[in-house]
């Protein structure tokens, strides 16, 4: 019970027989990433991509223009004139936060939640970027307004501070329960970036503090990649995302609708991640062949170059790409017609280019099956 607002509830119940599928399926797809083999120079290029894209995802649902590849520019000292000092520290302060909560929690072991913590957390997301009423770690003492008619309606949080202090005691206290450290991680995450948005304890930075406390559970408990991943779910469905906060609102003691959108975004972004491992793993191993069928003699060097191209450089092409396209035209200027109609045959012949009836050669990913 607060002392202005009422009755504030914390559950983690919900509804299992919307969740519980997608949970097995989430946990399935969390357990075949891990299982396989990441090699160095793809985990080197992935975790920094998913890190930047993270934070432009998360960034954008709050207005922030910035696209994931400037956000990389920015963390190399780049100054881009076209956004504004506003929006290029809140990505400087993006790339902190996230870089303070990889060091922070074992990979086997439940991330316990303090105030300070979260504080500090908002801190860093929050400092230098100039708000009327927000100050970077401290709770806000007044009323705010979150959502629109459109998702659902308007929703006003506590509004005083001694009720948000209460709160926030009780949440820490909830959220690091024997209770809650035990309940599946997809779902203490889901609740924990749920319930920090209901109390929306600060002026600014609500939902970018709590996206990154669910990234932090998760990522404690051996979640791999879907943490990074899934703000960009969230940004690219957000009308859904703040339907499904608003209807868990309604319920008052069950975030069913909120969960299920959490573990819908979790299976798809680890379907993503699963499929992007996979195809690195195909093009290495093709890579591998190639060279050795050149060793073998089965092909020539000219060949192996242009299959190497074409994993670099994948989309269709025709015979007469190979002599007016870069990077083709390199490869093929001191070749007659009659050889590279050769050339494309041959290797059509072993499996390795696929042929359309409109005459588009594709390099056959599947070639090794």
């Amino acid at each position: 019970m607060t002392y202005k607002s009422g009755k504030f509830y914390f559950s983690h119940d919900y509804d299992e027989s919307e969740i519980s599928s997608l949970l097995v399926v989430a946990h399935v797809l969390n357990e075949t990433i891990i299982d396989l083999p990441i090699l160095p120079e793809l985990a080197d290029r992935l975790d920094p991509d998913l890190m930047y894209s993270s934070i432009s995802g998360t960034a954008a649902i709050e207005g922030n223009p910035i696209t994931s590849d400037d956000a990389r520019k920015i963390s190399q000292g780049q100054n881009l004139n076209e956004y504004t000092q506003k929006h290029k520290q809140e990505i400087l302060n993006l790339i902190e936060a996230y870089r303070f909560l990889n060091d922070h929690g074992a990979a086997d072991k439940p991330v316990i939640l303090s105030e300070d913590f979260i504080k500090k957390l908002h801190y860093t997301i929050t400092k230098d970027v100039y708000d009327e009423h927000n100050i970077p770690g401290q709770y806000r003492n007044g009323k705010v307004f979150v959502g629109d008619k459109a998702h659902g309606g308007i929703y006003t949080p506590p509004k005083i501070l001694k009720d948000i202090k209460k709160l926030m005691h009780v949440f820490v206290t909830w959220i690091n329960s024997d209770e809650l450290i035990a309940t599946d991680p997809f779902i203490r995450g889901a609740l924990c970036h749920y319930y920090l948005c209901l109390i929306h304890p600060f002026w600014d930075g609500n939902g970018r503090t709590a996206r990154l406390l669910e990234a932090t559970i998760l990522q404690t408990a051996n979640i791999r990649y879907a943490p990074q991943k899934l703000s960009n779910y969230y940004y690219s469905s957000v009308d859904d995302y703040y339907i499904a906060f608003s209807k868990s609102i309604d319920l008052k003691k069950s975030a069913t609708p909120f969960i299920r959108f959490v573990l819908n975004a979790a299976v798809e972004s680890l379907t993503l991640i699963k499929g992007e491992i996979i195809s690195f793993i195909r093009r290495f191993a093709l890579r591998d062949y190639y060279l050795h069928m050149k060793q073998q003699k089965q092909i020539t060097q000219r060949q192996f170059d242009l299959l190497n191209l074409l994993l670099d450089h994948p989309f269709d092409f025709t015979l007469k790409s190979l002599f007016s396209d870069l990077p083709f035209s390199i490869l093929y200027q001191s070749v007659s017609v009659q050889t590279a109609r050769r050339d494309l045959k041959k290797l059509k012949t072993m499996n390795f280019l696929s042929l359309d009836k409109t005459g588009l050669y594709t390099l056959n990913h599947r070639a090794l099956g």
